[in-house]
């Protein structure tokens, strides 16, 4: 038996009024809590802790099935169920840049730019009628190093005169209000689920073949057009939750 087994048959007690599959929830967040099993841990199996721990299947599944719910462990296929990095919140009502999102949930970020064009909005797909000229911006967005989602950004040209890929070294958006002393004031944003290619998924790295599609159309102050973001994130890394109040609707966004 594992040091893992026999701290979690510590924490069960089979004559508690609490169910087993709770009490096996329970400790493992609190080992998870505590540090005693760190991200990318691996846990026992299913059958593993059955045996070990002499409980049933259905006690083991659900019980997981909390804790991948929560956000504190990941299954993947054929190669068993790891402990998950955690599970930050941000509220969607605040409006900034992805960089500076993640140094305020305390997440180091990279961008990598994959494409850099000119091009005119009635060439693009939901861009007739944007007039002038467009910068079609298309980058690799990272958190801790691991790949967190494909951004492909339009602005108009005129919100960032004379901008190159070069000068893409840090916050666009901190770009745009150096150049034009522009900044965003409001945005939709709409969510789907989409379908990636191949080429999508390897840089991704995703085993899965969807995405969350969020599409974010911002304005300024003054009702112009900001912005169109496109953003293919990855699905296990990002959770989507609303509250629901009377006479209004609260949303976070959670990032792992």
């Amino acid at each position: 038996m594992t040091g893992i087994e026999t701290r979690l048959r510590e924490k069960l007690d089979a004559l508690a009024a609490v169910p087993l599959y709770a009490q096996l929830f329970g400790g493992i967040k609190e080992m998870i809590r505590a540090g005693e099993l760190a991200a990318g841990d691996l846990l026992p199996s299913e059958p593993l802790l059955c045996d070990t721990l002499k409980i049933s299947r259905s006690t083991v599944r659900q019980a997981f099935a909390l804790l991948e719910a929560d956000g504190y462990i990941v299954r993947r296929r054929g190669k068993g169920t790891f402990v998950s990095k955690p599970k930050l919140r941000r509220r969607l009502s605040r409006l900034c840049s992805f960089s500076k999102q993640m140094s305020e949930l305390g997440m180091q970020s990279q961008s990598t730019v994959l494409s850099f064009d000119v091009v005119k909005g009635d060439d693009e797909d939901g861009l007739q009628g944007m007039p002038g000229e467009i910068y079609r911006i298309e980058r690799l967005r990272e958190t801790e190093g691991a790949p967190f989602m494909i951004d492909t950004v339009y602005v108009p040209a005129g919100n960032a005169p004379a901008l190159t890929a070069e000068a893409l070294t840090g916050s666009l958006y901190d770009i745009i209000e150096q150049r034009s002393g522009k900044t965003p004031q409001s945005a939709v944003e709409t969510y789907e689920v989409v379908r990636l290619s191949k080429a999508q998924m390897k840089m991704l790295q995703m085993d899965s073949e969807t995405a969350f599609l969020v599409t974010r159309t911002s304005k300024t102050a003054a009702g112009e057009l900001f912005e169109v973001a496109k953003m293919l994130i990855r699905g296990d890394r990002c959770r989507l939750e609303a509250t629901l109040e009377s006479g209004a609707v609260a949303f976070a966004r959670t990032l792992a």
